[in-house]
């Protein structure tokens, strides 16, 4: 499928998605996702663009990216900021979990997929997202792992899934060795020096 590819580096430990066949490929599929996802546009590229912004563009990216590559058939997705890519509101939440039930509550997933966004040189920000995960497994309960999945159940109930809402529940434990079936995705959004994408995804909506 032309748009991006994926290849994987360090053994597996790493997975890069990148333009497919080129960089020009992946920023005309990304546009075309966001002039189907959204209602309008900016008539001239705000300076500079926003943490904000460059964050939901990011998780934008990497939920486009999950949805059309990765993450199929009966995989469901639950986002914090990725349907507002263009807002300067940021939500707190983890942002982005997909979520898949099998046959048998043992065969229950939930993929975790934490996003940083930058167009610098430096892809130092991807430290941050070690903060990130750190606090699912903290003592704040505002954050820990099972608080987040327990906020999911009422998108559950609207989807008119409210009787998986205890296998979710029976994911996310108090600490590492509590939880089964939960896999961690830091992902870092950035243009690899080739491409101002950030810039690049701005557009005036026809």
């Amino acid at each position: 499928m032309v748009g991006f590819r994926h290849t994987q580096v360090n053994n597996g430990e790493l997975h890069v998605w990148e333009g497919d066949p080129d960089d020009d490929a992946a920023h005309l599929a990304v546009l075309g996702w966001l002039q189907r996802a959204v209602t309008t546009g900016f008539l001239q590229a705000p300076t500079p663009l926003s943490n904000r912004v460059k964050g939901n563009l990011g998780e934008f990216v990497a939920y486009k990216v999950g949805e059309t590559y990765a993450f199929v058939n009966g995989v469901l997705a639950f986002d914090a900021n990725a349907w507002a890519p263009l807002s300067e509101i940021s939500r707190p939440d983890l942002d982005i979990v997909w979520l898949y039930f099998g046959p048998s509550p043992a065969d229950d997933w939930a993929a975790l997929q934490e996003v940083k966004t930058t167009g610098q040189s430096s892809l130092a920000l991807a430290d941050d997202l070690i903060t990130d995960y750190d606090k699912l497994f903290a003592e704040d309960p505002r954050f820990t792992l099972r608080t987040r999945l327990d906020g999911l159940k009422n998108r559950l109930e609207h989807l008119q899934m409210a009787n998986l809402a205890p296998r979710l529940t029976d994911l996310g434990g108090i600490g590492p060795s509590q939880s089964r079936g939960i896999n961690l995705i830091p992902t870092l959004i950035h243009d690899a020096g080739h491409i101002p994408l950030l810039r690049w995804l701005l557009f005036v909506k026809h």
